[in-house]
């Protein structure tokens, strides 16, 4: 009698390589990744900034660390960053933001996970001395713990023109991002646009 198989629902990060995928690793063509030589990771990079619509990618090891990466690049010490009360880069990443960056990290409530643009406004900080300088807008889509929320493409939209008034930079958790494309018929790169950087994960 055949053993039913379990379908294992904890977390789509419990995804394991098919025979063929590990077979394909075996097989992969290697380099030397400090000089760039190594051509499959080379090809992987340029692929994704293709569907991405971006000027190149970096391949990292998880989707903590190309948020933390980004939010790096678009932060000095001391400024702060806006981001849905929930989200990933807020939650469930050890506190990263104010470890590596040190940044404050200022939440706001959305609506399964989807902040509005007038509230993201709202939050961005007077330019006044005592005052951190809001340098970053952080998004989520899909976004994790609200379910797999979708975010709008028109929300999103707005978001970027509220960042683009007040010069600040959006970063995009698109760990999920191909689950969103999916679902809407929308190409990775149209939300994509609306960033300055995004990280995409490959094992969801």
């Amino acid at each position: 009698m055949a053993v039913p198989r379990m379908i294992d629902l904890r977390s789509d990060t419990v995804t394991r390589p098919s025979p063929a995928m590990r077979e394909a690793m075996a097989r992969a063509e290697v380099g030397d990744d400090v000089y760039g030589e190594d051509p499959t990771v080379n090809a992987l990079q340029e692929r994704v900034a293709e569907l991405l619509g971006k000027e190149a990618a970096l391949f990292v090891a998880s989707g903590v660390m190309g948020n933390q990466i980004a939010i790096k690049v678009h932060t000095k010490a001391g400024e702060e960053i806006v981001v849905e009360r929930d989200a990933h880069v807020f939650q469930y990443e050890t506190a990263a933001p104010a470890v590596l960056s040190q940044v404050l990290v200022h939440t706001i409530p959305g609506t399964r996970g989807v902040m509005a643009a007038a509230d993201v406004e709202a939050a961005i900080r007077p330019d006044v001395y005592y005052y951190p300088r809001t340098a970053l807008i952080c998004l989520e889509n899909t976004h994790n713990k609200a379910g797999g929320t979708i975010y709008p493409l028109e929300e999103m939209k707005a978001i970027r023109k509220v960042a683009d008034r007040h010069r600040i930079a959006v970063h995009l958790d698109g760990a999920r991002l191909w689950n969103a494309s999916v679902a809407t018929g929308i190409p990775p790169r149209v939300f994509a646009e609306l960033a300055d950087t995004v990280s995409v994960c490959l094992s969801k």
